[in-house]
């Protein structure tokens, strides 16, 4: 494998002054060699072990190129280490320990990830995966025939998400040295198609830099442009008009510097090892960040592809992974009663009783006891004083083509009432703003994953279609279909990401989580 060296020579570049300063940027020498952190019933002389068949220069080629991975290279490779490797005394006892210790540390980083999620936030409920065994590692090592680099590779996340953002990181990464990222001083104009200037030069050069079709690189703002300044503002969750206004969120895209994208990718790419490194056949996944549905039958050869809306970020879709275990046709919903305060209490406050009683009717609520053992005359309650905590009951929605839950759920085995469903707001997934929710996903197209679910069971296509309530119609009770088989599904908030077009795409990190990773990491090129 060719080693990439532009980016390993501005490694050394800022290493070089290091040594001369006699300062070291590196956590790893200053760690003990037995800092390999082994897994429980391991030792760490069993993991040093393992890996203690590749040469000092392989690992050190592993170790420079970690950042393909989102990982810095001086937090396992330090200046003392390469200034040892140059005076060719590596092969010391302790300097062979040291470097065997920080290559086991950058293979736990790149499998597991150097930041624990537990307790990293509220609505993050995944846990760090256990490390393989020193058997298993030194497995990987064998069949990797002597190269480091390619038994780090091994380790990270196999899956398409996490390497196409390792594809988008070795296209940016090499242009902190090139310096071709260069800061763009905003137009005074707003810039819309037809409009020259000479800074739509530099403009259309980041496009190109992240992917996007730009064949005359010309003063002009032209359709190509147009194109691309579209997609960008549907990604920013903005109504795109194709203009380029100066101060406005499109310029503020275009003034990110080079660093921060690295960053940004880096942190994405750490949160995706929080995962499985192979993720199963068949599974869902649901970015919550750009707010889309995919799922994936490698097996059958089956995808799908829509828009979802999720959480706002006050009330976060959770990071997690879990399963479909059964759906629900023709779903009641049971309102969780902050929920109902929040987004319902306004508006039965400016009622009388008779405006209530329609109120309930017309959207098919009723109200039900804490036990749900009786209903409660809705009048009855002091809407007006109400407050959270004198709250003894529960609001349920009947089932009908405009329930909340649409005419579908798909039910997961977490405890927070989090679940994929239809909507009866089926003219949001037009918008680009999709955080709307209170913390499900709601989908574009629920029909077509039910019949996928149901594939191979007596709910065909349009059996299912005949039974699922239609506008207009009145349904008494919900329906449910346990799965033959559970459906994994993951949602994940992926800031960044590289589709089959080629393109490289951010979007904001309304969520937060990146600044928490990052906060814990060493960013790249720092």
């Amino acid at each position: 494998m060719e080693m990439d060296t532009q980016p390993v020579r501005l490694f050394l570049a800022i290493t070089s002054l290091i040594v001369a300063s006699g300062l070291s940027t590196a956590k790893a020498q200053s760690l003990p060699y037995y800092s390999a952190a082994p897994t429980q019933g391991q030792s760490a002389i069993d993991y040093l072990t393992a890996v203690d068949s590749l040469s000092a220069a392989s690992i050190r080629e592993a170790l420079l190129t970690a950042w393909q991975h989102g990982l810095n290279p001086s937090v396992y490779w330090s200046a003392e280490l390469e200034q040892s490797f140059l005076r060719g005394t590596l092969e010391t006892d302790f300097d062979r320990r040291q470097i065997l210790a920080v290559y086991v540390k950058a293979l736990r980083d790149v499998y597991s990830g150097s930041v624990n999620p537990t307790g990293l936030a509220s609505d993050i409920k995944v846990k760090r995966k256990d490390f393989l065994t020193a058997e298993q590692v030194r497995l990987v090592v064998l069949s990797s025939q002597g190269s480091a680099r390619l038994a780090l590779d091994k380790m990270a996340p196999q899956f398409p998400v996490y390497q196409s953002l390792k594809m988008a990181l070795q296209r940016l990464y090499p242009l902190m040295e090139t310096g071709l990222w260069e800061s763009i001083t905003p137009a005074k104009k707003p810039l819309s198609l037809g409009k020259k200037d000479p800074v739509i030069i530099k403009l259309k050069e980041r496009l190109r830099q992240l992917g996007y079709r730009i064949d005359s690189m010309n003063d002009t703002f032209d359709q190509d442009m147009l194109a691309a300044i579209n997609d960008i503002q549907m990604n920013l969750k903005m109504k795109p008009d194709g203009v380029i206004s100066p101060g406005g969120r499109t310029w503020k895209f275009f003034s990110v510097s080079l660093l921060d994208r690295l960053s940004q990718l880096q942190a994405d790419m750490e949160q995706l090892r929080w995962f499985p490194q192979n993720l199963e056949d068949r599974h869902i996944f649901v970015n919550t960040a750009f707010s889309h549905f995919m799922m994936t039958d490698k097996k059958n050869n089956i995808s799908m592809s829509f828009k979802a809306i999720n959480g706002t970020a006050e009330r976060k879709t959770p990071t997690l992974r879990d399963r479909i275990t059964y759906l629900v046709m023709n779903p009641t919903w049971t309102i969780p009663p902050t929920v109902f305060l929040n987004d319902k209490v306004e508006i039965l406050k400016k009622l009388d009783s008779k405006g209530i009683r329609k109120y309930f009717t017309d959207n098919r609520f009723e109200v039900y006891t804490a036990d749900f053992s009786r209903t409660i005359d809705p009048t009855s309650i002091d809407w007006k004083s109400i407050k959270s905590s004198s709250v003894n009951f529960y609001i349920r929605q009947k089932p009908s083509y405009n329930n909340a839950l649409g005419v579908v759920k798909f039910m997961m085995t977490n405890p927070y009432a989090i679940y994929l469903h239809d909507t009866n707001q089926r003219d949001l997934f037009g918008e680009a703003q999709r955080l709307r929710s209170s913390g499900c996903v709601r989908l574009e197209k629920p029909l077509d994953l039910a019949e996928y679910l149901l594939a191979g069971t007596q709910w065909s296509r349009p059996q299912i279609e005949n039974f699922v309530v239609k506008e207009g119609q009145v349904v008494d009770k919900e329906t449910r279909v346990d799965l033959k088989e559970p459906m994994p599904v993951y949602l994940v908030p992926v800031t960044s990401q590289m589709n089959s077009d080629g393109v490289i795409r951010f979007v904001e990190d309304v969520y937060g989580h990146n600044q928490l990773i990052l906060s814990q990491v060493k960013g790249l090129g720092r």
